[in-house]
């Protein structure tokens, strides 16, 4: 059965979707079957991998828009061996409108296990799955929680990052409470990391606050990120050798391993 992570966070520009295309690249180039579920209506992911989203016949919002189809349709094969995609589309606002309609009607079904559903029948086909989540606490971040196993909340060494992890530390209790007793958090990686007094002492504030959750592993702020992302693949086969794959490769050595720090 797929393991599930969600990557997550409330604050945008912090690295989440590098960071979940790049943590499911290194675990499929390590010989596990793995899926990347986009649900970002950004889309990040899914353009990082060299699709663009308005060319596909079939995303995960049409997954949304019919709970019957075959969640087998949408999947797409990336250029990285064992590594699959369920790509988003820009349309997902409009699902996430219409999932607050839903949540508003007391007759309707609860649409905060939709993607809990649509990843049902994959379980057994991924060792797997790593989720990418808009950078929000709404619907489809909360269906990201109530559908994983183990929560990887992502912090910027920038400002205000405390409030945003806090923020998705309070959905993370949420969702456990309301709709998924059994999910865990991994913990919080600290990324775009720079050799500067102000990114030093975001981390340390975040270290005092969170020093049981806070990853010893660091994803250093690296231009070679970028370039990847320009060319549509992961930095962590554009530049194996850079500060940021390297930090890549032992998270994804730590959520391979099961372990609770890096």
């Amino acid at each position: 059965m797929a393991r599930v992570v969600t990557i997550g966070t409330k604050k945008g520009g912090v690295a989440k979707s590098a960071t979940a295309t790049n943590v499911a690249a290194v675990i499929a180039l390590s010989g596990h079957s793995t899926l990347l579920v986009d649900i970002d209506q950004q889309a990040d992911a899914t353009t990082g991998l060299g699709f663009d989203p308005y060319q596909l016949d079939v995303t995960i919002n049409d997954l949304f828009a019919d709970p019957n189809r075959d969640p087998m349709t949408a999947i797409l094969e990336t250029a990285i061996e064992n590594l699959h995609i369920l790509p988003a589309h820009p349309s997902l606002s409009k699902t996430e409108t219409g999932m607050g309609i839903q949540r508003a009607d007391p007759g309707a079904p609860d649409p905060m296990t939709s993607l809990r559903a649509i990843l049902g029948p994959l379980g057994d086909r991924y060792d797997f799955i790593i989720i990418d989540t808009p950078p929000s606490l709404n619907y489809m971040t909360r269906n990201a929680l109530a559908a994983a196993d183990e929560l990887l909340i992502i912090a910027s060494a920038g400002a205000h990052t405390e409030n945003g992890v806090k923020a998705t530390i309070e959905a993370y209790e949420q969702t456990k409470r309301d709709y998924n007793p059994s999910l865990m958090l991994r913990g919080i990686l600290v990324t775009r990391m720079k050799r500067t007094n102000a990114s030093t002492a975001v981390l340390d504030a975040l270290m005092k606050d969170y020093p049981d959750l806070v990853l010893r592993q660091v994803i250093m702020e690296s231009t070679a990120v970028d370039e990847a992302t320009q060319l549509q693949e992961p930095v962590v086969t554009y530049d194996p050798n850079n500060g940021a794959s390297l930090g890549y490769i032992k998270v994804a050595k730590m959520i391979m391993g099961g372990r609770t720090n890096a």
